[in-house]
Parts: structure tokens; C-alpha cells; sequence
């Protein structure tokens, strides 16, 4: 027989996203405001954005390892001063050396258990601005669910959100929410709302996004806006410039019930030889 679930078991939760201004440093003005507005907030859970310490490194085309450990040593100094925040959880990425590969790697906080890792970014630009592909590598930790009190929750780190056949996987799993941190530009903000609205439909889960926002010291502009999205792909809840954090209630039963509707319970496509005879076979003009 199944086993009842306790009357006081937690099926709603207080998302908040957030844009947060380039360069972020604890300690300094931006940070107070934003740890200020954290707590107003109320948030059961908080998605920063992507690799929200210290310089934007992608802005240049060349790597430079002592660059790279000033990156590892300011998201360190992050890490440690999460709890200031006063949300008991708290979900984004951070920049780090991992079984010595250069990672963006998805973390996971609590009072009780300190940062955890999740998920390492695993599709990477490679343009002006973004020249990620140069500084970064893929990990070997790769779209792993994280549950903490009763709430699981996948990861997709910016670039990762457009290749949603791992939106569905979440899905599949039994995600509730799926967490995009991002540092996007301002005029390609359209698409990504609009990717972040199909996560969420092809998955049922909610999708709560936050990004950069503002003008770094080198003189990039990133788009801010934080999406938060129900899985039939409504719009719940969106930072603007004098609202740096947005909240939504997420309901548990909600996204359960929605992996039971049309488009999620379509049965995955499966061919014999996995992906690559499937690409072949697409190749020929075959069905």
C-alpha cells in the first residue's frame, strides 16, 4: 500500500527571480539592495542569475587563466554569503574549476546543506560578447535533478534552454521546476521568453528565469528580466527596472497533473542504434 503523504507536507512555494545588476560583489551597495529586496520578498525559493560575481569573462576572445581564478575566487566569496539573502533556498551557477575542467556549474543552497552541485552548462555561444565556448568546458555532471523538501527542480543554464528536448527529460523525470539562469542581451529578449515559455509547456513544469542586468565596467549591456511561467505557458510573474525581484506561488499539484496533458504524454520517438542512426535516417529521407 502506498504510503499517505503528511497533511503538513509542503505543496506550495514562493518562487522569486531576479535581475541582478553586472559585477555583483557581497558586501557592496548593489548587493545590500538586492539582499534588502530578497527579504522583502518572502521567497521560499531565490534563482539568481548566471555566474552573477565578479567580471562577465566571455566579453573577450581569450581566455586568460588568472582572469579565470579571479572568476573562482569571487563566486568562492559568493557562496559564502548566500545566507545573507534569508531565503532558505537558494539556486543559480557559479564558475569553478571541476576534475580540472574550466565549468559553469549549477548550485543548489540551503542553511542545512551549503552549495551543492547540480548541473554543469553544456552548450556554449561563441560570438561577440560570448565567447563562452573559450572559456568554459562541459562537465560531467549533466541535467541531474536536485529535491529538496519535497521540490525537485532541473537546471538549464541560459544556452542549455534551447535544446528542449532536455526540458522534456525534466519532465519525464518528474521535475516541478526547471530553473534557467541566464546573462542575455536586451534586444534578443523576445526569444527568449518565448524559449522559456516552450520549457515549460513541453515540460509541465514551471520555469522560473533570472538574468544580468545593466552595464558591466567593460561596457556590455545585459537585458534583465526575470520570467517566471505556469506550465500551460502563462506568465505569472516578470522583474522590471525598479522591481529587481519578482515572486510567484508555484503549486506541486499543479505541474503533476500537467505532465498528464497533451503535449507531455506523447510518447518519445525511439529508434534502434540511438541518435545517430536516427540523424542518418532522416539524412536518406526516411520515416
Amino acid at each position: 500500500m502506498a504510503q499517505e503523504k503528511s497533511s503538513s507536507e509542503k505543496r506550495t512555494f514562493r518562487v522569486a527571480v531576479c535581475e541582478s545588476p553586472a559585477e555583483l560583489v557581497p558586501g557592496s551597495k548593489r548587493w545590500r539592495a538586492l539582499v534588502s529586496a530578497a527579504k522583502r520578498s518572502r521567497a521560499d525559493v531565490l534563482v539568481l542569475n548566471e555566474m552573477p560575481f565578479g567580471r562577465w569573462l566571455a566579453s573577450d576572445e581569450k581566455r586568460n587563466d588568472r582572469l579565470l581564478a579571479q572568476s573562482h575566487k569571487a563566486h568562492d566569496k559568493g557562496m559564502e554569503a548566500l545566507g545573507a539573502l534569508g531565503v532558505p533556498i537558494v539556486v543559480g551557477s557559479r564558475a569553478r574549476m571541476n576534475a580540472g575542467r574550466s565549468v559553469n556549474e549549477g548550485f543548489l543552497w540551503t542553511p542545512e546543506t551549503g552549495v551543492q552541485a547540480t548541473h554543469t552548462k553544456q552548450f556554449f555561444p561563441n560570438e561577440k560578447g560570448y565567447y563562452e565556448a573559450r572559456w568554459y568546458e562541459r562537465g560531467e555532471i549533466r541535467f541531474r535533478m536536485a529535491e529538496v523538501r519535497g521540490l525537485r527542480i532541473g537546471f538549464m543554464i541560459c544556452t542549455d534552454i534551447w535544446f528542449q528536448e532536455w526540458a522534456r527529460h525534466y519532465g519525464r523525470k518528474g521535475a516541478h521546476l526547471i530553473v534557467v539562469p541566464r546573462s542575455t542581451p536586451k534586444d534578443s529578449l523576445p526569444r527568449w521568453k518565448i524559449a522559456i515559455t516552450s520549457a515549460a509547456i513541453v515540460s509541465g513544469c514551471y520555469v522560473a528565469s533570472s538574468n544580468r542586468a545593466g552595464r558591466d565596467s567593460r561596457g556590455q549591456v545585459f537585458g534583465g528580466h526575470g520570467w517566471i511561467v505556469d506550465p500551460t505557458g502563462k506568465m505569472l510573474a516578470e522583474t522590471k527596472p525598479g522591481r529587481p525581484i519578482a515572486v510567484a506561488k508555484i503549486d506541486l499539484s499543479v505541474t503533476e497533473a500537467a505532465k498528464k496533458e497533451y503535449p507531455r504524454y506523447v510518447d518519445e520517438l525511439r529508434i534502434e542504434g540511438g541518435e545517430e542512426r536516427l540523424a542518418k535516417r532522416i539524412a536518406r529521407g526516411a520515416t
